[in-house]
């Protein structure tokens, strides 16, 4: 491209055995990774697939600082409370299935997550808004730190999910990306506004522990 780009990671964190089990996620229940998740990862490593970065933020949520610990031993980790999961109130703990019932749930699927308010937990506002603060701090960080990238972002499916929807324009196949466990998206950026101009998946060369119904399905 005529115009340098910048690279940026989304990773997600490893599975839990609230991920195995359906469950939604979000601020409350703050698990670790599984024991799969962490060899994958390590055989991630082993093989050369995980990408040198030089800059690395992370959600605080435990599952992420794991996650980023594994993929980047070593590296110091910027953790910033606005790459957590969004706090899903009283659906903490509950399956698909068991929220089915609930007609509010049903709205929050309908419109592709962007409901104002879940029971307890945190208004589209506020997630919408702390990530649009994540998207003005790397176009900030891209300016005044061109040198720092690449960066990786460490942390969950819901902000990953709404960053490329933003990041890449409507109808990308990349818009609206439901990240599988431990997997990822590589972004090339440009500014003024912020995007992403090319993107492609982590992770490609598969393992036989890719192959498992524990990696594929979750």
């Amino acid at each position: 491209m005529s115009k340098k780009t910048m690279t940026l990671y989304l990773i997600r964190h490893g599975l839990t055995q609230q991920n195995l089990e359906r469950q939604y996620q979000g601020t409350k229940l703050n698990y670790d990774i599984l024991d799969e998740s962490r060899e994958l990862i390590l055989h991630r490593r082993d093989r050369g697939d995980v990408p040198e970065i030089k800059s690395l933020w992370v959600s605080p949520l435990v599952r992420a600082r794991s996650t980023a610990t594994l993929y980047f031993p070593g590296m110091t980790q910027h953790i910033d409370s606005d790459l957590q999961e969004r706090d899903f109130g009283s659906w903490d703990g509950l399956t698909h299935d068991e929220l089915l019932a609930k007609p509010e749930y049903v709205e929050f699927l309908e419109k592709k997550f962007a409901m104002t308010e879940i029971p307890g937990g945190e208004s589209w506002d506020s997630f919408q808004g702390r990530l649009e603060r994540i998207i003005l701090a790397i176009e900030e960080f891209a300016k005044k730190s061109p040198d720092q990238f690449p960066l990786a972002l460490v942390f969950h499916g819901g902000p990953i999910f709404y960053l490329t929807h933003r990041l890449l324009p409507e109808g990308h196949p990349f818009s609206l990306y439901s990240c599988k466990g431990a997997a990822g998206l590589k972004m090339e950026l440009m500014t003024d506004p912020l995007r992403a101009v090319e993107v492609s998946e982590l992770f490609t060369d598969k393992l036989d522990l890719e192959y498992t119904p524990f990696y594929q399905e979750y």
